[in-house]
């Protein structure tokens, strides 16, 4: 299984979580034509999309995916806030759901609008955690094997306050890697830096110094990682 990161900034999100047989794509915030060359051109092996709030660099082309065939999965605000319709739209389910080999569990993140982060598991990959758009994580996790996490900005760095109270500071991502079990954890990948008010070089280090044994990445678009959930 492979993570490949369409976009991770402000421009637009969308990741793929892909297998030889099947994807889970989360967030709808790139255009169709790009989705579908990652994808080069088949849209059959598509689970479904999951969306995690109803910012437009998260969720403005998601009508163009449901256009296409592409099932799309948003709690009810994001979808009314989106004005997502049409029977290929589902509302999160409470408790752990599957879409076919992943089974994906929603939990709430404070954001400006409702925000949700996901923890997905796959019989070969393992434990995926991700959450991006969070001022921070109010849940602890054990067992996890990747993380996929927003690391925002830099509190010395800001040349405004906007960010503030709406995305994940470094220290605030540092300090929940702290606070949760990292012995399982094989990769952990950065998302969504400020070009302004972040360092990729220094976040990355500083990740590393908490997560010695894990390999840690930035999330620049094209970035593709091999994922499993045994160490070799």
């Amino acid at each position: 299984m492979t993570i490949k990161v369409l976009g991770s900034e402000s421009a637009g999100n969308c990741y793929l979580l892909e297998s030889d047989a099947e994807c889970l794509i989360i967030e709808a915030g790139i255009r169709l034509p790009e989705l579908k060359k990652a994808l080069n051109y088949d849209l059959s092996k598509v689970v479904g999309c999951l969306i995690s709030h109803a910012h437009g660099d998260h969720c403005k082309y998601a009508m163009d995916y449901l256009k296409a065939g592409i099932n799309i999965f948003a709690s009810k605000e994001t979808i009314e806030e989106a004005g997502l319709t049409g029977h290929r739209v589902f509302r999160f389910f409470e408790n752990i759901f599957p879409l076919g080999s992943f089974n994906i569990k929603c939990f709430p993140v404070p954001h400006s609008v409702p925000t949700v982060g996901f923890l997905i598991h796959h019989p070969f990959a393992g434990s995926i955690f991700f959450a991006t758009d969070a001022a921070y994580i109010p849940n602890r996790f054990i067992e996890l094997n990747h993380i996929l996490i927003e690391a925002n900005y830099d509190d010395t760095m800001l040349t405004s306050d906007r960010a503030v109270g709406r995305h994940m500071s470094i220290d605030t991502c540092l300090g929940f890697l702290r606070a949760n079990e990292r012995r399982h954890i094989r990769n952990i990948v950065l998302l969504h830096l400020s070009n302004r008010n972040s360092d990729a070089e220094m976040f990355a280090k500083s990740v590393q110094t908490v997560a010695p044994n894990a390999s840690v990445w930035i999330a620049d678009k094209g970035l593709e990682i091999y994922l499993s959930k045994y160490p070799f």
